[in-house]
């Protein structure tokens, strides 16, 4: 059996453009090869309540009707609506222009709100070969039907997860060996909003031996015969680098996909945004990156110059603007409030916001989005500034560990200084008071990263974190500033999904 595998990125709601990308492929076609897209391929995906319009189920048809007159071979992911209005997330099978066979999904997911629950894996026969379709959500239910076929075709909207260590792989070599069948997975790549999608499609003998796999966030074809499989050596990549490589695709997704040219963001001379400002720069190109410096009356000499070498390094256009004539007029409005009161975090959020104003001014002047540079360790405990340096287009640090910063920002390094040395290697601060460090608020990034790790992704309590040694009150403090600080995040800008804990797509507390 020939199959073309299609790792396509596709565009939500932007129905025409994705059968465009799908025409392409089936034009250039042998019409002995079976096409494989992706998971709701047509329309795209995460729809989120698109599905729920009359509209959505009408153009994909007819677009659905015109790659049948293609009169090639192939599967497409697209929501189908059955008797009594009910709606599926389905995959036709068409082969010479003739639907022969319709997976509807029944393991219902995060991505299928609206979608009614269907009938599971399929069974049919393809040029004399017995072959299952469906969804990857539904493999166990069909292994325990224990039906014999020679190959099962899967297909999956699955999220990128940076901590994820190939056990996936692990347990889909184990339904190949359980099915004593080969098993085609697509996965779609490419980003939307705050999801990364990574691709990886793959082929496995019945064996659970990879035969051929597909590159981590890359649009792919890959041509397979399924009686000529040969086992493929595969080098992972490591974690710095997939953590680089998703979130750049987010970002390039995001500002491509919603026709924004240019970012804007501000160079503090800090870790953080000497990170971001190279992810900005990698997707969209130094050209249409913009920094913008606002130094205080408590910038450090240093965190001007890092600011500028990060920009010089990179190539792109920056320019400085001094904020303390704004914060001095912001301190005289506000001087019949504030008078004889000592100053306090109010007059330190003034210069935040005055930064912002100074950065969505500029945006909505050229055109420009905001590149948000909080990370997810401040996030957690709420150091940052609400309508100032929480705000922003989009996080692209945002469900990253500090630590993690510091790590991907030596990766960035390994061949060359791009990020400036100092603004690794300096105490962070906020630079909002004189001689302020981070450290003088929380506990050093390692320590609070740590208990923030096993409370947040190992769901650890506060017993536990005891019994594995740490010291008490850090605990209390730390899990204090958690819980006062929930209303926050949930204004925050989005951030780039990069875990299973993002605060904003997936970890959630009440926040009263």
């Amino acid at each position: 059996m020939k199959i073309n595998i299609c790792q396509l990125n596709y565009k939500t709601a932007d129905c025409s453009y994705n059968a465009n990308k799908i025409q392409e492929i089936l034009d250039k076609s042998n019409d002995d090869v079976l096409n494989v897209f992706g998971e709701l391929a047509l329309s795209g995906s995460p729809l989120y309540s698109r599905n729920l319009y009359k509209d959505l189920y009408i153009e994909t048809s007819k677009l659905g009707d015109a790659l049948c007159n293609s009169r090639k071979s192939f599967i497409v992911g697209t929501p189908a609506r059955g008797d009594e209005n009910f709606c599926y997330n389905s995959l036709v099978f068409v082969d010479k222009g003739e639907v022969k066979a319709l997976a509807t999904k029944r393991n219902l997911g995060r991505f299928d709100k609206n979608f009614t629950q269907g009938n599971g894996i399929e069974v049919l026969t393809y040029n004399g070969s017995k072959i299952a379709l469906g969804f990857l959500e539904d493999i166990e239910n069909f292994i325990r039907r224990k039906i014999k076929v020679e190959l099962v075709i899967l297909c999956t909207n699955r999220l990128f997860d940076k901590d994820d260590k190939e056990e996936f792989i692990d347990s889909l070599a184990l339904c190949a060996r359980q099915l004593d069948s080969k098993i085609l997975l697509v996965n779609r790549v490419g980003a939307e909003g705050s999801y990364v999608f990574s691709g990886t499609s793959l082929i496995m003998n019945e064996k659970g031996e990879v035969c051929k796999r597909l590159s981590m966030f890359d649009t792919e074809e890959a041509f397979v015969e399924t009686d000529n499989l040969v086992i493929e050596r595969h080098n992972p990549l490591c974690y710095e680098e997939k953590i680089y490589k998703a979130s750049v695709l987010a970002l390039k997704d995001y500002f491509n996909k919603n026709n924004i040219k240019k970012a804007v963001i501000g160079l503090s001379g800090g870790i953080d945004s000497a990170v971001v400002v190279v992810l900005g720069v990698a997707a969209l190109g130094k050209e249409n990156v913009t920094g913008i410096l606002m130094p205080s009356e408590y910038s450090s000499e240093h965190s001007v110059s890092d600011a500028e070498k990060s920009a010089k390094n990179l190539g792109i256009e920056y320019h400085t603007i001094p904020i303390k004539d704004m914060f001095a007029a912001s301190l005289k409005t506000m001087q019949p409030l504030f008078l004889g009161l000592q100053p306090n975090t109010a007059e330190e959020n003034l210069q935040a916001r005055a930064r912002l104003m100074i950065v969505m001014a500029y945006g909505n002047k050229f055109g420009a989005a905001m590149l948000n540079t909080s990370n997810k360790s401040e996030s957690a405990v709420g150091y940052g500034t609400l309508y100032g340096d929480d705000s922003g287009a989009i996080s692209a640090i945002g469900d990253l560990y500090k630590t993690d910063v510091y790590r991907l920002a030596r990766w960035i390094n390994r061949n060359e200084e791009i990020i400036p040395m100092n603004s690794i290697d300096k105490a962070p601060s906020a630079e909002l008071r004189y001689n302020q460090k981070d450290s003088d608020t929380l506990p050093e990034y390692d320590e609070l990263d740590k208990i923030l790790i096993d409370y947040i992704d190992n769901n650890k309590s506060r017993s536990e974190l005891i019994a594995l040694g740490y010291d008490e009150k850090t605990i209390d403090r730390v899990l204090h500033l958690f819980r006062i600080n929930e209303w926050k995040r949930h204004q925050e800008a989005p951030a780039v999904r990069l875990s299973r804990t993002c605060f904003t797509t997936d970890f959630f507390n009440p926040i009263s």
